[in-house]
């Protein structure tokens, strides 16, 4: 039909928009009585999509009733934890505007779908997973907007649709919702959390409270004072380093063999921290496969301490046989990270030199601490701490003398099997007797089966 205006039981019709640009009630409002009973009759024999069903861009345009050319999208593409956090705020929107709010189907005629988001042991919030919702005009805007999420791993993304005309105050809500990822609006931030690998994808929840003191953990008087000087990078540092363009990320390697308390060196930072930075610890297998990832996080929680634990099995020598992929994951990683700002990084090996040079240079970690077996004075420390409360008749330092090259944990070992054998009393020749046969240790079978 080449005329520019359709004839119908004696009314002017102007020219059918495209075919999924109108909805139903557009049409009807434009048809006589006649020719809306028949278009619903005809809608219904051919399955016409209820506004409820319909793909997140067919409902915004409905609900913001505009043609499908204006339709604009602001889209969020970060990592899991972030459009989790940003279903989060979406659900606090929604609540807030109860009543008001409109929500539809995320596609393929499916309805809204809910996801959990962790915040504590055993506690959890149930956050929009895939969905749209209409909120009208005064609501998180002015204006009317849609926001929809898909959390698909193939797909995660977090938009705000609009109009053209109205694109710069979706971009001022996505910013603004983006924003208050690093206030008190977000469960996470400040928090202890921990990096997983889950079905191929990184997750990061939430993991128990921090509470450790220095006093729990001797250590050499230098070593205090290059982890003093780490923190200020934090602390009363932090704004000087600001000013003066130096940067306020930094890098800790921890070194030290098993036992002489890395993992509670670390653990000490991170509750000095706890508040300001959220911390992140990550095991070797999601270092291994989502570094850059884990990274990406601080983008979410603002102020961020990453704990890399064994870095050692991950990173190698570009010189050595082997895959290189982990270690050239994480330089670029590290390079990438100095666009960003308030990220520390605490990395912990067994072995320092199985970690390629490149590494450990300046910008990637900062301050290398070799933590040493405890010496006579610390092993009689350790003794008293844990000793103390028995208010035993004993001689520490002879038995301080007497486990010459034993480790912190080495140590306590001795005391624990001492308790397991003989409760809250034993004596001094009791004590030396555990300490001298050896049978506190861990022992290996090694014996081969069938």
């Amino acid at each position: 039909m080449t005329s520019a205006r359709i004839e119908h039981d004696g009314e002017h019709l102007s020219p059918p928009t495209p075919a999924g640009q109108r909805s139903l009630d557009a049409i009807l409002q434009s048809a006589s009585e006649h020719s809306r009973e028949t278009i619903r009759v005809l809608g219904q024999l051919l399955g016409n999509q209820p506004v409820t069903v319909m793909p997140p861009a067919q409902f915004a345009i409905h609900h913001l009733g505009i043609d499908g050319l204006e339709i604009a999208s602001t889209k969020s593409t970060g990592p899991a934890t972030s459009l989790l956090l940003l279903g989060n705020l979406l659900r606090l929107e929604m609540h807030r505007h109860a009543g008001r709010v409109v929500i539809g189907s995320p596609g393929d005629g499916l309805p809204p779908t809910w996801t959990q988001l962790d915040i504590g042991v055993d506690e959890k919030l149930v956050v929009p997973g895939r969905l749209v919702a209409f909120f009208p005009a005064d609501t998180i805007a002015s204006v009317p907007l849609c926001a929809a999420i898909d959390d698909r791993s193939w797909q995660r993304e977090f938009s705000i649709l609009s109009s053209t005309a109205h694109k710069a105050e979706a971009e001022r809500v996505l910013a603004d919702l983006q924003r208050r990822l690093k206030t008190g609006e977000n469960p996470l931030r400040g928090r202890v959390l921990e990096a997983r690998v889950d079905d191929g994808c990184l997750r990061i929840g939430a993991s128990r409270a921090l509470a450790n003191e220095r006093a729990d953990l001797i250590l050499p008087a230098a070593v205090w004072r290059e982890v003093d000087m780490f923190l200020a990078s934090a602390t009363e540092r932090r704004e000087l380093l600001r000013s003066l363009g130096l940067g306020t990320n930094r890098g800790l390697l921890v070194a030290g063999p098993p036992g002489v308390g890395k993992t509670h060196l670390v653990r000490v930072i991170a509750t000095a921290l706890a508040g300001r930075y959220t911390t992140i610890l990550a095991d070797a297998n999601s270092v291994r496969h989502h570094i850059a990832d884990i990274y990406a996080e601080s983008d979410t929680f603002g102020p961020t301490l990453v704990v890399l634990d064994d870095i050692d099995l991950v990173l190698g020598h570009r010189d050595g046989s082997g895959d290189n992929t982990g270690l050239a994951d994480f330089l670029a990683t590290l390079d990438g990270v100095r666009q960003r700002e308030d990220i520390l990084t605490i990395a912990t090996t067994n072995d320092p030199k199985s970690i390629d040079p490149a590494a450990q240079r300046s910008n990637r970690f900062d301050i290398v601490i070799t933590l040493p077996k405890p010496d006579e004075a610390s092993r009689e420390g350790i003794l008293a701490r844990h000793l103390a409360p028995l208010s035993l008749p004993l001689d520490l330092a002879e038995l301080a003398r007497v486990l010459d090259g034993a480790t912190g944990a080495d140590v306590k070992e001795v005391i624990r099997r001492a308790v397991l054998e003989h409760g809250r009393s034993f004596t001094q020749a009791e004590l030396l007797e555990i300490a001298a046969s050896g049978r506190w240790k861990a022992t290996v079978n090694r014996r081969k089966y069938l």
